[in-house]
């Protein structure tokens, strides 16, 4: 690997928002050879917009020669392509990932990366949009974004700061998180939530008031509504544990502020509100 290029030649499998972003930081930061792109969906269009500078037929192909491979498919994905490509990795190759949940990726990387598996770094950049496809690409998608590392007991500690080093030039803010951590905290601030912007406008969709009618509070609280069904769907069910107790922690104070409008108690929906606000206020 050439010590100008931080991650030599690259497979990129999934080439969508997220791995298409990256594809364009990393040739904008010139820290990589060459990049290979990999997807059942849209890498012809990767490599139309120059996102990726060739398309291999198959995962196995792509990977095959390359100094590092990301994961940047769905997470359900990712965990099968983790037993596809192992057989085909180079010795002493740098592999991580951009799923947004992290157990799951561990869990079939333990199970399938063998001798590889120190090479495994795991990550989740705390980006995206409600756009998909490669023709969303940003390559500032990442610049002042938390980007969580899940490193194993075992990752080779050099591979570790390499793509440490990766993301900071990208112009990420890396936090180091153990990956079941990881998911309890993510299914609570990201996952369930999105679930419940979903929940919202599906009930509105079956209203009769007028688009026009709507404000910007309510733009607001269903932004994300407008995201990938089928990606969100897959997050939610591969962190179905931490999802479900966020659910239950969500709902206990949706009750909360129901029973107090049952029995016209003001004070107890300020202090409810109050509290809320108060968190608000802090993000900025």
């Amino acid at each position: 690997m050439s010590a100008g290029f931080g991650l030599g030649r690259v497979a990129l499998l999934g080439t969508g928002l997220i791995g298409g972003s990256l594809a364009a930081a990393l040739k904008r930061q010139q820290l990589a050879l060459r990049i290979v792109g990999f997807s059942d969906g849209d890498a012809a269009e990767a490599l139309a917009l120059g996102l990726v500078d060739e398309v291999a037929e198959s995962a196995e192909q792509a990977v095959a020669g390359c100094d590092t491979v990301v994961l940047a498919a769905p997470v359900s994905v990712n965990c099968d392509l983790l037993a596809r490509i192992a057989p085909a990795l180079s010795p002493g190759v740098l592999v991580t990932d951009v799923s947004s949940v992290k157990m799951p990726v561990v869990a079939a990387a333990i199970r399938h990366l063998g001798s590889a598996l120190p090479g495994f770094v795991p990550c989740h950049p705390i980006a995206g949009g409600e756009r998909s496809g490669p023709q969303a690409a940003d390559a500032g998608l990442f610049a002042g974004r938390a980007v969580i590392l899940s490193p194993l007991p075992g990752s080779e500690p050099d591979k570790v700061t390499r793509v440490e080093a990766i993301w900071q030039r990208l112009g990420a803010n890396v936090v180091r998180m153990h990956p079941e951590e990881h998911d309890r905290v993510y299914a609570l601030v990201s996952h369930w939530p999105h679930a419940v912007s979903f929940a919202l406008a599906a009930a509105l969709s079956t209203s009769r008031i007028g688009d026009g009618l709507v404000g910007p509070g309510l733009r607001d609280l269903t932004r994300t509504a407008a995201s990938s069904p089928a990606l969100w769907a897959d997050i939610l069910l591969q962190n179905a544990g931490p999802v479900l107790s966020a659910a239950d922690q969500v709902q206990r104070e949706l009750a909360s502020i129901r029973q107090a409008i049952e029995i016209r108690d003001r004070d107890t929906l300020i202090a409810l509100f109050d509290q809320a606000a108060a968190w608000r206020r802090r993000l900025g």
